[in-house]
């Protein structure tokens, strides 16, 4: 019920949050130009222009800027020129996007993959793990650029430091959270009161040997080593109730060495309920990030893609209301993500400026600007 009502609540305030965005794209102006363009005609420009490129042919050259661009971050590359840059976005985006695929929606998106999909299962525990492990690589070398390779050449806002802050609690507890259930003497209760027989004492008691023995669980009321007849029966037992569901944790690499550190404590920990408490601090932080989505720095994982397409669809001789559109989509993805574009005049003025232009691009232009509301139908110079 908490569950249903926190992501309910989460999903609601993430949707305000995009209409705002919308909003902004549509109803306010940056730049040169005309104004007090009606929000209709403006709308209607930008879906003329779309159809428009669909049918000019200029749909490869979009399907191009997805690829390159926007998938494989190249731009980052081909801009600046930094390579430790474009590792941090690519482990932070494909970390974060297939987290989130596999892992937070799996219900929707692996199950369609492999409908006998189980995330106790492999290879879905070593890919979790794996995608973990890349998105916490991408904010350790965020970190590491902020503070030591580009200090005093990057600004740290208070956004940048929640965006990598709730990031490193989802991952972090993740992990924490996966070891201890590998250890959970309740978890393993539970599974054979969901799915095991459990009037059957001297099978659940071989099951319950077998997997303290290969499995990772801590029992005191089992005492290793195991017998080779309990361990049988054990096996019996396993592959008759639990194969089709669990697989052996040990090819969760990083949880599974947790579930070792915290095996002293696991007991304890158990009894007092802590995996449940990291449960919901695990899926509140998910929530909070969620909702806070739209609103926060960390938006422009979604901007930044449409504002590269946007400039990918804008013709030559694009019409004022399309371009005023374009104006607002493209600052959004710049000031929030550094998405360059080459004929940008901010971006050339940046460069004419700045000895070393491949530590900078059009975003610290607005550095001073907290939203593109504040920013109103002023000329960027």
């Amino acid at each position: 019920m908490i569950f249903d009502i926190a992501l309910y609540a989460a999903l609601i305030i993430f949707g305000i949050g995009v209409i705002h965005k919308i909003d902004t794209w549509f109803l306010l102006n940056v730049g040169t130009g005309e104004r007090n363009i009606p929000i209709t005609r403006r709308f209607a420009a930008g879906a003329r222009a779309v159809l428009s490129s669909v049918l000019s042919g200029n749909i490869i050259s979009i399907i191009k800027v997805f690829f390159v661009d926007v998938l494989f971050q190249a731009r980052i590359l081909r801009d600046n020129k930094d390579v430790l840059a474009w590792i941090m976005h690519i482990c932070l985006f494909w970390g974060f996007i297939l987290l989130l695929v596999f892992h937070a929606l799996d219900k929707y998106f692996a199950t369609a993959i492999s409908p006998d999909y189980q995330s106790t299962l492999n290879p879905w525990m070593f890919l979790t793990n794996l995608f973990g492990l890349v998105l916490l690589l991408g904010l350790a070398l965020a970190v590491i650029r902020r503070a030591v390779t580009k200090r005093g050449q990057i600004k740290t806002t208070g956004m940048d430091v929640y965006a990598i802050a709730i990031l490193f609690v989802i991952v972090c507890s993740g992990f924490v959270l996966d070891g201890l259930k590998i250890t959970s003497l309740t978890e393993f209760e539970a599974m054979v009161e969901d799915y095991g027989d459990p009037e059957d004492a001297e099978a659940t008691r071989a099951l319950e040997a077998l997997w303290v023995a290969q499995y990772g669980l801590v029992s005191s009321r089992v005492t290793l080593p195991v017998s080779e007849e309990v361990l049988s029966a054990g096996k019996e037992v396993n592959e008759a109730s639990c194969v089709d569901c669990h697989s052996r944790p040990q090819s969760a690499f990083i949880s599974y060495p947790l579930s070792r550190i915290l095996k002293p404590a696991a007991a304890a920990l158990d009894r007092a309920g802590f995996r449940t408490l990291l449960w919901y601090i695990h899926i509140l932080a998910c929530f909070f990030g969620l909702a806070y989505l739209a609103f926060s720095k960390m938006f422009h994982i979604i901007s930044t893609p449409v504002s590269l397409l946007v400039a990918e669809l804008s013709g030559k001789d694009q019409p004022a209301a399309a371009a005023a559109t374009r104006r607002m989509i493209e600052l959004d993805g710049c000031s929030h993500g550094g998405a360059c574009h080459e004929k940008c005049p901010v971006r050339q003025k940046r460069i004419e400026r700045i000895e070393d232009s491949q530590a900078y691009g059009p975003m610290y232009a607005f550095l001073n600007i907290k939203s593109a509301r504040e920013l109103g139908s002023r000329e960027v110079k």
